[in-house]
């Protein structure tokens, strides 16, 4: 992992500190918006998410007959917002986002049924929504995730 801010390259050390950041947004914060190419242009969808302890990867549930599912099938590339704005003025220079860039696969149902007992403790009031028969479990591979703070400040840590 080497992280990279606004441009230069920035020793493992402030990676370190860059992806700790990551994981106690990712923690804190339970929605992200899902960034996907449907019909030529960009789409966004709202999804609940959990991700991995190394970071790695990022699980969502879908119903299997979405745009987001759609899309998914034709391009597998995803980027994830997730932030902690509170539509404050002073978000501008105390909120936070990172955007998770990588790919999104739908999970086989042998891996569904070891993610699904993450993403229920995670989001309880989803516990018959992923249960459903039409519900389907995706895992995005992280290859990189940009942290912006202090509304300017861009710090990019690339996973290896």
């Amino acid at each position: 992992m080497r992280a990279v801010t606004t441009g230069a390259n920035v020793e493992g050390s402030r990676s370190s500190e860059v992806l700790g950041q990551v994981r106690s947004l990712l923690l804190s914060q339970r929605l992200g918006v899902l960034g996907t190419r449907f019909e030529d242009a960009p789409h966004q969808s709202l999804v609940a998410f959990v991700a991995s302890e190394d970071l790695r990867e990022i699980y969502f549930a879908s119903p299997a007959q979405t745009r987001k599912a759609e899309a998914l099938r034709k391009d597998a590339r995803v980027a994830l917002l997730v932030d902690n704005r509170k539509n404050l003025e002073n978000d501008f220079d105390a909120s936070i986002a990172v955007t998770a860039k990588g790919s999104a696969e739908l999970l086989s149902q042998d891996e569904a049924l070891a993610v699904a007992p993450l993403y229920v403790t995670r989001h309880p009031s989803l516990k018959d929504f992923a249960d459903s028969p039409s519900c389907r479990f995706y895992c995005i591979r992280v290859r990189s995730y940009s942290l912006v703070s202090r509304f300017q400040h861009v710090e990019e840590v690339l996973l290896g």
